[in-house]
């Protein structure tokens, strides 16, 4: 699958959206991997990263901005993303 067909898919038709989001996603998965070099140790502790981010993610829907949501949400799907990739199985993972 090429770029442009992800970023539709993504972007649920809107490319431009779906780029935006990869864009987002990616420099996330950067500056957390800088933030947090090992995710986690272990499956569990990565669930309990992934449940974390999850908590703030519903104070954030509770009671703060639509862009701190989606900020929050970011953090989300990038912990999800980490753990789709294993890092928790990993030693020294710095991409």
């Amino acid at each position: 699958m090429n770029y442009w067909t992800a970023a539709k898919l993504i972007g649920g038709g809107n490319v431009q959206r779906g780029m935006m989001t990869i864009r987002a996603l990616a420099l996330g998965c950067k500056l957390a991997r800088r933030k947090h070099p090992v995710f986690a140790e272990g499956k569990y502790h990565a669930l309990g990263v992934i449940g974390e981010e999850y908590r703030e993610l519903e104070r954030a829907v509770e009671k703060e901005s639509p862009e701190r949501q989606t900020a929050e949400a970011l953090d989300v799907a990038i912990t999800a993303i980490r753990f789709v990739q294993r890092e928790h199985e990993r030693e020294g993972m710095n991409g």
